[in-house]
């Protein structure tokens, strides 16, 4: 999905909420002067995601120091999920719809980014998982999603957060057991990306003794397919079914037409409007069937 005026706008105010804390001004406006140029001239590849990255490194070659660090938050969120994990794959067990229940679950984790929230807390966290009135899935996607799981002989999973891996790992446990001859690959960020999960969250909460694991060789906070690396993208194109979770991974590959569910909740106002939908509501949608916004080619 290409950058458009919106996410430019809102990306900008982003920066300049990032540089506050700093006393020169006339610094800062050099700053700002040198994050409106490079708007001025969008790439056609850019996204959210990617241009984020390239405006994190930015930030530290220009101030010195790194734009953020999400290392204890990572550990912290990947912990406060392993604590309720017995409890919560107990509640998927005896639901009435296990898959189902594993997919809403996992969704509802989707909540845990820095990212894209101004605010996030352990205590929201908590509430929404806990909560029994979660969206459902959208009833025509998810059976043709069942369709298409009975059919597929090589599945990818790309997680997004910290934390909300755990999630993955339960919905990854049961679409093993209920479609068993389906080869499943995790793919996880390269390199730290804001709270996003990478291979050392992976191996903290157990994915990696659950699949194999795969990191996509960049620090994109998506799966920028024009950055990833050559084995992550033939893994990519080769996979009859991609789940895929998060803003960031709709953002990076809606338009490449690979048969993607993705599965987010919808945390920006641009989403809000694609989606008809309200703050923090629940998306199961098909790349094929996902609203027609401008999108990128991946040739």
């Amino acid at each position: 999905m290409k950058l458009n005026s919106k996410c430019m706008a809102c990306q900008i105010r982003k920066q300049e909420a990032k540089i506050r804390h700093f006393n020169d001004e006339d610094r800062k406006k050099q700053y700002m002067e040198a994050i409106r140029q490079r708007f001025e001239h969008p790439k056609d590849d850019d996204c959210v995601p990617s241009i984020s990255t390239e405006l994190k490194k930015f930030y530290c070659s220009f101030w010195g120091v790194p734009m953020e660090d999400f290392t204890r938050i990572n550990k912290e969120y990947d912990q406060l999920m392993l604590d309720l994990e017995a409890e919560l794959r107990s509640t998927i067990r005896y639901s009435e719809d296990p898959l189902k229940a594993a997919l809403i679950y996992a969704r509802t984790g989707n909540y845990i980014d820095f990212a894209a929230l101004p605010e996030v807390s352990k205590e929201t966290a908590l509430s929404l998982i806990k909560s029994e009135n979660k969206d459902d899935l959208d009833e025509q996607e998810y059976r043709q999603f069942c369709q298409d799981m009975k059919k597929a002989e090589n599945v990818v999973y790309i997680t997004d957060n910290c934390g909300e891996i755990v999630l993955d790992k339960i919905a990854i446990q049961i679409l093993k057991k209920i479609f068993p001859n389906i080869r499943i690959t995790a793919l996880v960020r390269g390199l730290p990306a804001g709270n996003d999960a990478t291979m050392e969250d992976a191996e903290f909460c157990g994915l990696t003794d659950v699949v194999p694991v795969l990191g996509n060789g960049n620090d994109v906070g998506g799966t920028w397919l024009h950055g990833i690396s050559t084995h992550a993208r033939e893994l990519l194109y080769n996979a009859d079914v991609i789940i895929a979770k998060g803003q960031g991974n709709y953002e990076t590959m809606h338009g490449c037409g690979l048969n993607i569910y993705y599965l987010f909740l919808c945390k920006c106002d641009w989403f809000q409007q694609l989606f008809h939908a309200k703050l923090l509501q629940g998306m199961f949608i098909n790349e094929k069937r996902a609203p027609k916004a401008t999108a990128f080619s991946s040739d």
